[in-house]
């Protein structure tokens, strides 16, 4: 599960509260058992898979140095582990900051706010099918960041991000301001957590540059969750701006929720709903430059209504493992296309 930023930068981004030299190893094993079962406009397409995958399993390094006077040093080193193909290692958020009464500042690779402000709502989170971004965009990693993280205030938490693009004097964009700036992505978000309730407000701008010279599209996410104990519920909405003539801009919706069952027990469920996902704004306006907006080809397909329903049940066997199993269905109303997933696995934190 995903942490709330603010969350995170106290227990996941810094080391543990005492005052450390040396560093910390942490990780996640996380493999599941699979069955895909895909209907397409094509055979070539379509298909019945069973699969053995390794879901973002991960492993890192983080620390933290007491500087005095209030100030501390941290970095985090956290990279992803294919080790279910042998392909070696791939990134995930590394970075080097600061943090003191002032807040937190941070110089790397990180989540965009707008991507951790969805605090606890995916109850599928990482799974190729059932994570949220199968029909919401907005689920950017992304390198060159500037982050900085506002002191917590009864409860509410500002964060921003700025992106360079790094494209340089040589490079291919027909406007010499695309690009070439600390901040040609932005991503900003507001979080709220007090008691039972969880709520955020996120906002990102990208500047795609290249042959999409003056289009910037941009993202609004908020997302509500109540969490009494006992049972779970969230809403989330997206709706992104284009910023393409002609185009109909396409909004989401999400529910989600879970019900704990017995001591170590928890049912979830989830429902998207969207106006089309799986092509990426950079790639359809031709800039390799931007993070991946997902979504469908706007102008040709712009009522290829998507819906992903997912449910599951997961098993906590002890504080760092967890057996969890589920099923997820992703239907196209326009192309048709329809994607079956049952699937069960195991966890285990370190």
């Amino acid at each position: 599960m995903k942490k709330v930023l603010s969350l995170a930068i106290a227990a996941a981004l810094v080391a543990p509260a005492a005052a450390m030299a040396d560093a910390t190893l942490f990780g996640k094993a996380h493999f599941i058992v699979e069955n895909v079962d895909t209907k397409a406009s094509t055979t070539a397409q379509s298909g019945d898979v069973w699969g053995v995958d390794s879901i973002h399993s991960r492993i890192g390094v983080k620390g933290s140095e007491d500087l005095g006077d209030g100030l501390k040093a941290l970095y985090h080193f956290e990279f992803r582990v294919m080790n279910d193909a042998g392909t070696g290692l791939g990134d995930r958020n590394q970075f080097v900051g600061l943090a003191g009464g002032f807040g937190t500042v941070l110089l790397g690779r990180h989540d965009t706010p707008l991507k951790m402000s969805q605090g606890k709502f995916d109850q599928f989170g990482d799974l190729p099918n059932g994570d949220i971004t199968g029909v919401i965009p907005g689920e950017d990693r992304v390198d060159n960041v500037i982050a900085y993280v506002s002191p917590a205030m009864s409860g509410l938490t500002f964060v921003g991000a700025l992106v360079s693009g790094e494209l340089g004097d040589g490079g291919a964009a027909t406007d010499s301001d695309a690009l070439t700036g600390l901040a040609d992505h932005i991503s900003l978000a507001g979080l709220y957590s007090n008691g039972p309730i969880f709520a955020s407000l996120a906002y990102n701008s990208y500047d795609l540059g290249t042959a999409a010279v003056g289009v910037e599209p941009s993202l609004l996410r908020g997302t509500f969750i109540w969490n009494a104990g006992m049972w779970q519920a969230g809403v989330m909405f997206s709706s992104l701006d284009l910023d393409i003539p002609g185009a109909n801009d396409p909004d989401q919706i999400g529910v989600s929720g879970n019900v704990k069952v017995g001591s170590a027990g928890k049912v979830k469920a989830q429902y998207l709903m969207g106006d089309s996902a799986r092509t990426s704004v950079s790639s359809l306006l031709g800039s390799s430059f931007s993070p991946n907006v997902s979504v469908a080809n706007p102008v040709s397909s712009p009522e290829n209504e998507v819906t992903q329903i997912s449910v599951g049940y997961e098993h906590a066997m002890s504080k760092r493992t967890t057996l969890h199993a589920g099923y997820t269905v992703y239907e196209e109303d326009q192309t048709g296309r329809e994607v079956d997933a049952l699937f069960g696995g195991i966890i285990h934190n370190f």
